[in-house]
């Protein structure tokens, strides 16, 4: 129970609500310094559950987390940062620091328009008399401000702030209502939804109980433990006592600890048997929330099973058993596995026995669909494709691979690769989705046909390119490791994009049910990553015929969706390597299609930032922008010299020339960082013109020559880029 002191200093006129009943709705008036001292507490909320999906534990902790911090900024209460904790059975949130009592304050209440508050005589109206009797103050307070369409009555009222315990109990049902899951259920007659049904609440409030009811639980002081190890209802007097409490009852409440432990274990492994445990983030997380306190059991399986291959014995214990697999020295698989129990010890060896009949039982399966897959060949297997649908309006993976064969060839005009090699590869990428080990393994669809292949003594680059096929599959995935496993890759994913897109499947907010985004990221990244040299987006309309007998929506619709998620996930892959996004507008703001072309613009321009005279023209460029945007003169491209009455524009005229000249020749040459020093160099020529004439004379025709000449001037800047995107933040010299 904590006992210290908080000190406030000022109290934010920002927040959207004073945390009392009284209903004003007005924003806070400014509240004169001052200095409020309040009790400060600890609060704790543990909610007790089944047991959760270890996937859905993270992000749904951290929402909750978010969320609760949100509502409380609803309050003059002063919190602490939010922890958050989680275990299979149980998500808590701690804070050490809140205050007891909501603050006091001061608002300002908006009352009626001065017009109608005062009768002829001059005494108070009626509507005057209801707003001085609903906010409890007098005449003498009433004052008049500016309102939306005059005077208005206006007041300040004290609001005394309320107890934090009486907010927290009508916040927490709002709380836990509002969490988020991927899944949620119901159970009993109640009209509640949880992840899974909730069996008790704990909640204290500086020591005390905090007393509320949710889903038929009503919250107390006591927690459970290990649903097996441990005991139920253990009364607990603080956060301190709930740790130990949990210790006792063998439950680790925080991940990061069972973390921990686990990765302690796998180094003692590693050390005895001088290993290497294949790492795996995903899993050492997924892992750390499937148990309330970490035990790792090393385990055996029988050497015959090492005949399989290793990325079937990997998947079988990573996606089916939750298993680390181990390489020895050699980088070949041990017949060894740690599995992750929830307990503290396996004295009589039940877990690792039962851990290793239940994996034998699995990899038997495997090593069986093996060996029964490979007594046919991937072109045996052709027919089936016609008969296993891909999308219901996209056809069957027969017609999938159709497309795929002409999208191929479209690219391989532009990537060339052995067009052969290609089509072979792109004919048998999907023959495995008719295999046993994928129907039981759908992990390994692309990996079991590029292994079979090359049991059937495919050529290598058949071979890995259906092996590869499905890569990236992420933003730190590999990458196809040859050409054709590149433009298969691709071909499969544009193939999805724009068929799904065709048909009216658009991802949109948090859904994507067919992964649309990642497919334009997968193809984003082989593009850039693989520095292939072509344009992009030309290539992608080249495609689109392919699916007009399929369209749903007008066409430029459609391509307009298109192009937008290839620029967003354009704009993310470049934002991810530390391009700011001032420049990457500037560069998308132009054509665009090639992205190799694009990244090294996006590079030079990053670079040339460091360059005053650079940074001047960009400066002047968003003059000139601005100027010809404002411009109601339908402003003609000849510029005729004839006209001109300044040196300054003779001067401007001929750096223009030669500007058009060299930065042509350098684009063409794609030596952007050469292209932007040469802009650069005409900064005082720019700056002379804008010191010394005026563009917007009287005299139209002059004008008009003058606004023509800077009309060209922004074309030759747009060869590079959009400059006028550019945020400038240091001053021009």
């Amino acid at each position: 129970m904590h006992s210290t002191y908080w000190t406030h200093e000022t109290l934010s006129a920002s927040r959207s609500g004073h945390g009392s009943l009284t209903g004003f709705g007005h924003w806070p008036a400014p509240v004169p310094k001052a200095t409020w001292r309040f009790p400060m507490a600890e609060f704790f909320i543990e909610i007790g559950c089944e047991e959760i999906p270890a996937k859905m534990i993270p992000s749904s902790l951290e929402e909750g987390r978010k969320i609760l911090e949100n509502l409380l900024g609803n309050y003059n209460i002063h919190v602490s940062t939010i922890a958050s904790y989680a275990s299979p059975t149980r998500m808590v949130y701690y804070i050490s620091e809140i205050d007891m009592k909501e603050a006091d304050q001061t608002i300002t209440v908006q009352g009626p328009p001065q017009r109608i508050c005062l009768n002829e005589d001059g005494t108070p109206s009626r509507a005057l008399l209801g707003f001085i009797k609903k906010n409890e103050t007098s005449i003498d307070d009433v004052r008049y401000i500016p309102g939306k369409t005059g005077e208005i009555a206006a007041a300040d009222v004290f609001v005394a702030g309320r107890n934090t315990d009486d907010i927290l109990k009508e916040l927490m049902p709002i709380w836990l209502k509002k969490i988020p899951f991927r899944k949620n259920m119901k159970w009993g007659n109640l009209d509640v939804r949880f992840v899974r049904p909730i069996r008790w609440i704990c909640a204290l409030l500086n020591g005390t109980p905090l007393v509320f009811e949710y889903a038929g639980v009503t919250a107390g002081n006591t927690t459970w433990g290990h649903r097996i190890l441990g005991k139920r209802n253990i009364p607990v007097t603080c956060f301190a006592d709930y740790r130990t409490a949990l210790k006792e009852n063998h439950v680790e409440v925080d991940s990061a600890t069972r973390k921990a432990v686990i990765q302690q274990s796998i180094k003692v492994f590693e050390a005895t048997y001088d290993a290497t445990v294949i790492r795996d983030e995903a899993l050492l997380d997924e892992v750390s929330y499937l148990v309330e306190i970490p035990f790792v059991v090393e385990g055996l399986f029988k050497e015959d099973f090492l005949e399989i291959p290793e990325e079937v014995l990997i998947t079988s214990m990573k996606e089916h058993q939750k298993y680390f697999a181990a390489r020895g020295r050699d980088g070949k698989l041990l017949p060894r596995f740690l599995a992750v129990a929830s307990t503290f010890h396996d004295s009589e060896g039940y877990i690792q026995l039962g851990s290793e009949r239940v994996l034998a039982a699995r990899l038997y399966d495997a090593q069986f669909f093996w060996n029964e897959d490979r007594k046919k060949t991937l072109e045996s297997r052709m027919d089936k494709l016609d008969r296993q649908i891909f999308q219901t309006d996209l056809g069957t993976y027969g017609d999938k691979i159709q497309r795929m064969q002409k999208i191929g060839e479209i690219f391989n005009r532009f990537v060339s690769c052995d067009a052969e090699t290609l089509g072979k590869t792109i004919q048998l990428c999907k023959c495995d989705l008719s295999s046993d080990m994928v129907y039981e393994f759908p992990e390994l669809q692309g990996i079991m046909g590029g292994l079979y292949a090359k049991e059937e003594g495919k050529p290598e680059g058949i071979w890995q390119g259906i092996y590869d096929h499905y890569l990236p599959g992420s933003m730190d995935d590999d990458l196809p490791r040859t050409r054709e496993g590149e433009l298969t890759a691709i071909a499969d994913r544009l193939d999805t994009f724009l068929g799904c897109l065709a048909v009216g499947i658009v991802p949109t907010g948090s859904k994507d049910p067919f992964g649309l985004r990642r497919e334009a990221q997968g193809i984003i990244r082989i593009v850039l990553e693989k520095a292939l040299d072509f344009d992009l987006y030309q290539t992608v309309r080249n495609c689109l015929p392919l699916f007009e007998s399929v369209l749903k929506t007008a066409r430029n619709n459609w391509e307009e969706q298109i192009f937008s998620i290839l620029d967003a996930r354009l704009r993310f892959w470049l934002n991810t390597r530390g391009f700011a996004y001032d420049e990457i507008d500037a560069v998308l703001a132009i054509p665009h299609g090639n992205l190799l072309d694009t990244l090294n613009r996006v590079k030079a321009l990053k670079r040339s930032r460091k360059d005053a005279d650079f940074l001047r023209v960009a400066g002047s460029f968003k003059r000139i922008h601005n100027i010809l945007d404002a411009a109601k003169d339908n402003v003609l491209l000849d510029v005729n010299p004839e006209l001109f009455g300044q040196a300054e524009e003779t001067a401007l005229y001929n750096a223009l020339n030669a500007l058009k000249s060299d930065v042509s020749r350098l684009t063409a040459d794609k030596d952007y960082d050469e292209a932007l020093k040469t802009v650069g160099k005409i900064a005082d020529t720019v700056d002379r013109f804008f010191d010394e004439v005026l563009v917007m004379d009287k005299d139209d025709a002059i004008r008009q020559n003058r606004l023509a000449m800077l009309t060209r001037l922004r074309e030759v800047f747009l060869t590079i880029a959009d400059f006028s995107r550019l945020v400038i933040t240091e001053p021009a010299k």
